[in-house]
């Protein structure tokens, strides 16, 4: 080994507390991870709905949940049957099977529990789910129209569990009777059967069917269930009951399948739990061959592995202790750290092998390990976390979350490298880490000496140095124009890949019988009629009208299949006062007979109107059924409906926008928003630290060069690959920062280091190759195979992940080997006038 890099006198005297309180420090380390996995394993929680993401905007959380206190959950499941829908067998199977979804229950802790309850969820204090939250809306509608205490809402149905489920069986039909109007489901009607040709005309001529309950071609129907309020976990379960209840009844000419958007929820939360299990076991089968390959000693690999499986289990702890769930985008943080953790632990049993080569004891050997890397470790570990911690000033409490953790989990990982590693090194007094052959006290150079001293060669002459500079500036060229062709495209069906089974629920249930998600308007009537004014009700129907027939400019088709408004329940009134004639399917010309209709609707069935109205008649909402579409498809339809409110509603009615295509809009402009914000202030910190931290202006500035080069690279891979960016990836520019990082100040530090001590910019060159390029491509490859596992996902979204930081990594060492040195080499003046053709990489001794 040649010169060794100077040690610093502080890390020396930690490395020497560490070694003696070794046995202490490695029992502390085990009992504290223990207790966090065990918090891990009872509060740890998964949310990867986009109502997480949405919490910390309050106007769009506030609403939805103001929503839901006045109207209940927003989403439903969509049990879907396929078959001769107008035939008795069918319906008859269609009776039995809503009956069974009414009836329908089973134990549930968290029954009743609202978003607030578990932003509220104290693991310390609390011993179970909370009890059920009282609805205030029945105790609002106890005198309304003798809507009482006992048909309350949720017990229409039968059970404490399920709320509402309506089919063609319980389909509102408002008819005539000798003294007003009566309001009944379709197939209560005893005659309903008797005639199939004319039930099917009837059915398939009502607009308020055809698209919301059943397909206009009359082959699809569906049954739609509301459950009460819980959290992810119960909804797992209740998912998969509801799923294996509705399996039961499938047979010949009645295929069921369950869809909708908590369906879709739960099929994400599952496979990220099952993937990340599955992940977990595939990372630690590489992390601990690539060890073995590296390091060749049991100690090589089981340091290094408890390090990031001890970094991973207190991050995880430490969330499941805060209340934070594992979503769609701090689901990488495993990874993340495993790659950080590995980073930090081969950079240090690199210099313990060289170390142990050189003749010196275990003991002396992580002194000089933990004193020439120690500060490069500090200076990686901060930085990293400065990029992380950008994220607490997000929008979004999902992006904040990820930042916090994200960073907590980083200084553990340098704690874990800095103790707990060393503290296991130290007992290892035989054996050098597979230090390579070594022939007259010299290491034989082996393949990675040879790419090192070819990278440092490309620009060690003018010319070499000129043509590798033009070289980087034309990929940087390149690689903008493949970002000029990024697109935003959030749609998780993507993710789930178009052979899932619940994509291909959604894709048919919007295909043969009407949308899987919604569009919501909450609209508040200030007049003096309130909600009875005629003039409102007739520009909700108009406003109804504006935007189903809007046909979406890129798929040539309107995307509202069905709605629901108060403006239904009086059209339907009028039509019945008058015979059922449907040309009295209007809203009344004049006031008093749409407060009539209003009024009588109200007395026949105050419980369907409870789902529309308030009880002061003050409040009411238009929701309209819209076909699945990505985020950014949504936003010429919510533009046009802007259009329509505004000119149509005017001051009729204050107006505003909820439910959960809202919410997904909402969430990636914020998180866009929330990228450039926090990218921009983590390329400020880091390059602050960079400069702090090396006390160097010019060479923290060179520093971000590697750093920024390989966000172009993988920005412009994307762009002309076509991969485009949703939730999973907007923050990948960030997390890749953070990666390149670390290499790029062991490299920097080591240059610094050499060109005080030689004053000479090629022997500095010469010296950051040897003491931290092999530790550098070690490092690379074994992140790029760690986050090469995510290939094997279930997920896309996660395969592209482990794709694109892959492919970072290693253009991140190729900027780091091949454009640094060159540009160190134009900046910094070498003392020897033929230094710069003298000098590549020598093998260590």
């Amino acid at each position: 080994m040649s010169e060794r890099s100077a040690a610093n006198p502080l890390f020396l005297a930690f490395g020497r507390f560490v070694i003696a309180a070794r046995v202490p420090l490695i029992a502390l380390t085990l009992v504290i991870t223990a207790l966090f996995a065990g918090a891990s394993a009872k509060y740890l929680e998964v949310n990867n709905t986009t109502e997480y993401f949405a919490v910390g905007n309050a106007e769009v959380s506030d609403r939805l949940e103001e929503f839901r206190d006045d109207f209940g959950r927003d989403e439903m499941y969509a049990v879907m049957i396929e078959g001769d829908v107008f035939s008795v067998p069918f319906l008859d199977k269609l009776e039995v099977l809503h009956a069974e979804l009414e009836d329908f229950d089973m134990e549930v802790a968290s029954l009743g529990e609202r978003r607030k309850d578990r932003l509220d969820f104290d693991p310390a204090v609390t011993a179970k789910a909370p009890e059920p939250e009282v609805d205030a809306f029945a105790d609002d509608f106890a005198d309304f129209g003798g809507f009482g205490e006992e048909d309350a809402w949720g017990d229409e149905a039968g059970g404490s569990l399920v709320e509402q489920v309506v089919s063609l069986v319980n389909a509102r039909q408002t008819v005539p009777t000798g003294d007003g109007i009566v309001v009944r489901g379709l197939l209560e009607d005893p005659t309903a059967k008797e005639d199939l040709p004319a039930l099917k005309k009837r059915v398939l001529a009502d607009r308020t069917l055809v698209g919301n309950l059943v397909g206009e071609n009359g082959t699809h129907t569906v049954i739609m269930v509301r459950t009460g309020f819980m959290n992810e976990l119960d909804s797992g379960r209740v998912d998969g009951a509801i799923a294996e209840l509705a399996e039961k009844h499938e047979g010949p000419g009645f295929k069921v399948t369950v869809t909708g958007t908590p369906h879709l929820n739960q099929s994400l939360n599952s496979m990220v739990t099952s993937d990340m299990k599955r992940l977990v076991v595939a990372a630690a089968i590489v992390m601990t061959l690539l060890l073995i390959a590296l390091f060749r000693h049991p100690v090589g690999v089981f340091g290094p592995f408890f390090v990031v499986a001890m970094a991973s289990i207190w991050t995880l702890g430490a969330m499941a202790l805060y209340g934070a769930p594992i979503t769609l985008v701090s689901n990488v943080l495993p990874a993340f750290l495993a790659a950080v953790g590995l980073g930090d632990s081969i950079h240090i049993q690199s210099v313990f092998r060289e170390a142990r080569n050189q003749g010196l004891s275990a003991r002396e050997s992580v002194l000089a390990a933990i004193g020439s890397t120690g500060t490069p470790v500090v200076f990686t570990t901060i930085t990293t976390m400065a990029g992380l911690a950008s994220f607490r000033f997000a929008g979004t409490v999902a992006i904040q979350e990820m930042g916090l953790f994200g960073a907590f989990g980083v200084s553990v990982a340098m704690l874990h490298s800095l103790v707990f590693l060393p503290a296991v090194l130290s007992f290892l007094e035989k054996g050098n880490l597979g230090g390579g052959v070594v022939e007259e006290g010299e290491r034989k150079p082996d393949t990675i000496d040879t790419v090192l001293a070819w990278s440092g060669g490309l620009s060690n002459t003018p010319a070499r140095r000129v043509r590798t500079l033009v070289g980087a500036a034309l990929l940087v060229i390149i690689a903008v124009v493949g970002m000029s062709k990024l697109r935003v495209y959030h749609n998780p069906l993507v993710w789930l890949g178009p052979e899932s089974e619940t994509t291909i629920g959604v894709n048919t249930m919007d295909a043969e019988v009407g949308g899987t998600t919604t569009v919501t308007l909450l609209l508040e009537a200030d007049g003096e009629n309130g909600l009875k004014d005629r003039d409102f009700l007739a520009a909700v129907d108009e406003l109804t009208t504006h935007a189903s027939e809007w046909v979406h400019p890129d798929y040539g088709s309107p995307i509202v299949t069905s709605s629901t408004s108060l403006a239904d329940l009086v059209k339907e009134t009028n039509r019945a006062l008058h015979g059922g004639d449907e040309s009295y399917y209007v809203v009344p010309e004049d006031q008093r007979a749409a407060a009539d209709a209003l009024l009588l609707f109200e007395q026949a069935s105050p419980t369907e109107l409870q789902r529309i109205a308030t009880a002061d008649l003050r409040k009411t909402h238009l929701t309209m059924r819209v076909v699945w579409l990505d985020a950014s498809g949504y936003l010429p339809f919510m533009e046009h409906l802007e259009e329509g409110v505004d000119r149509i509603i005017g001051d009729k009615a204050t107006s505003r926008s909820t439910g959960s295509i809202l919410t997904v809009i909402t969430v990636v402009n914020t998180i866009l928003h929330d990228l450039m914000m926090s990218f921009g202030m983590a390329l400020l910190a880091i390059t602050m630290m960079m400069v702090i931290l090396l006390r160097d202006v010019r060479l923290g500035l060179v520093a971000m060069v590697p750093n920024l080069m390989p966000i172009v690279f993988i920005m412009g891979f994307m762009g002309y690959m076509g991969i485009t960016i949703d939730l999973t990836n907007l923050l990948i520019a960030s997390i890749v920062i953070g990666i390149a990082v670390d290499d790029t100040i062991h490299f920097l530090y080591q240059f610094q280091a050499g060109h005080k001590a030689f004053g000479d910019v090629e022997k500095a060159i010469d010296h950051a190759m040897e003491h931290a390029g092999r530790a550098m491509v070690s490092t690379s490859i074994v992140l790029t195979l760690g986050f090469g596992v995510y290939m094997a996902s279930s997920l896309v979204s996660m395969q592209r992940f482990g794709l694109l930081v892959g492919f970072t990594c290693v253009m991140a060492l190729f900027v780091d080997l091949i454009i640094a040195p060159a540009l160190l080499r134009t900046l910094y003046a070498t003392s020897s006038p033929g230094a710069e053709n003298a000098h590549v990489p020598q093998p260590a001794k």
